[in-house]
């Protein structure tokens, strides 16, 4: 987003709750942590779909006149190894997921703490699934068991009629129960070929992308508790050391980066998801409105074109200019910078990466380790930043299109495989 525009909806935050397919089938239960300390519990039936999103009222953001805006939750299943056992479908596909660790510090008013359990009320069970209809039986008809007897002598003809009537209802009622169930069967049948081509879809995606690791990550808005398999497969690569993976969004589409604002300025495309800023007086930025304090960050970063892309951390107030920024151009020069308010900018640090891919089009690795004052900034794993400040303790994250403030042309930066490790 522009600097310039306001945000939508300020009030509300968004989160993605991972679970397993697992969980997704038994159901489960979780415990989020939210930025003021309230904990609130979830539930989860049997049977919760990928995809599926809560809305819970009056646990948002805290607005001036003391009321909370919506809790927005996505519901993400992580792929793990399929129910019908070797040489079921495969599930290695990118999917999103948010994690979490057993303590996650953030400070920011859009931030979502979460701890080993997962925010939210008790989230309404999906839509529930007629099941099949019972066979219907080969046994004579209850019209045939029900005939009117012969009339013998001295029967009533009155009696005859109401018999001959009252079978003739039963066989109106026996019809139509027969009509409804056939369509309730038809209904059930139609849901289970959807159900059975969104799985089929699902797994053509998978066989695409077979190769690339099975992990699981989001996008949106808030954490939630990985798996330790996950965890596992992407270990913090940095000094820092002893850090819990907590996000990881492949940022290849909005399905597998969900919360990941999208607009004129925040596009998907071509496998990335590209910041653009088409204005060259001002920079913009892109995020999920996660906010962190002491973490690891690492993404894969392409100038596509014009001239810089990086990273805003630790922004305590966007909007108002409360920020940390750091910027590098295709030749390689960086800068960091301390955004204290309006016109205010401390430059903290300034000078030229050697180990850099230097031009358009090439992909440089940028990472970040914060902790307490401490902010280390790396590219392609040297560092380049090593410096003590204490202007920002926790805020959100953001990526970068940044022109030159002297000539500066349209940028559009390229962002891939966003990883953050929380201590």
């Amino acid at each position: 987003m522009s600097l310039q525009s306001e945000p939508q909806r300020a009030d509300d935050l968004y989160a993605t709750l991972a679970i397993s397919a697992e969980e997704a089938r038994t159901g489960t239960s979780r415990m989020l942590t939210l930025p003021d300390g309230r904990q609130l519990p979830l539930t989860l039936p049997a049977g919760v779909q990928s995809g599926q999103r809560l809305s819970v009222a009056n646990q948002g953001r805290r607005r001036e006149d003391g009321s909370y805006g919506s809790l927005q939750l996505t519901i993400i299943v992580l792929p793990g190894p399929p129910l019908g056992g070797p040489g079921g479908p495969s599930s290695e596909e990118e999917v999103p997921t948010q994690l979490a660790s057993d303590r996650l510090q953030s400070a920011a008013p859009a931030a979502l703490v979460s701890s080993s359990s997962t925010m939210g009320q008790t989230a309404p069970p999906p839509p529930h699934t007629p099941g099949p209809l019972p066979p219907i039986s080969s046994s004579p008809s209850l019209a045939q068991q029900w005939s009117a007897p012969a009339q013998g002598k001295g029967t009533n003809p009155r009696r005859r009629l109401w018999l001959i009537a009252t079978v003739v209802i039963l066989l109106i009622v026996i019809s139509s129960a027969v009509l409804l169930g056939l369509h309730q069967q038809q209904q059930t049948q139609e849901q289970a070929r959807a159900t059975a081509t969104s799985l089929a879809a699902t797994a053509s995606v998978a066989t695409k992308q077979a190769g690339i690791k099975a992990s699981a990550v989001a996008q949106a808005t808030a954490d939630a508790q990985a798996t330790a398999s996950v965890i596992a497969a992407y270990p913090n690569p940095y000094p820092s050391g002893g850090s819990k993976l907590v996000l990881y969004a492949p940022l290849s589409d909005a399905r597998n980066s969900i919360g990941w604002e999208t607009g004129v300025h925040c596009i998907f495309r071509s496998g990335a998801y590209h910041v653009v800023s088409q204005d060259p007086r001002y920079f913009d930025h892109c995020s999920n409105g996660m906010s962190y304090s002491d973490f690891t960050l690492e993404v894969e970063m392409t100038i596509v074109a014009g001239d810089q892309g990086g990273l805003l951390f630790r922004g305590a107030d966007i909007d108002n200019d409360h920020y940390y920024l750091f910027q590098v151009g295709t030749t390689g020069i960086y800068a960091l910078f301390a955004y204290t308010g309006g016109d205010d900018v401390d430059e903290l640090t300034r000078g030229i990466a050697l180990n850099y891919q230097r031009g358009l089009g090439q992909t440089n690795l940028l990472a970040l380790v914060a902790r307490g004052n401490s902010l280390t900034l790396y590219l392609n794993h040297d560092p380049v930043v090593q410096i003590s400040d204490g202007h920002y303790r926790a805020g959100q994250l953001a990526l970068l299109a940044v022109p030159l403030v002297d000539g500066g042309q349209p940028t559009d930066v390229a962002y891939r495989h966003l990883k953050v490790w929380t201590f």
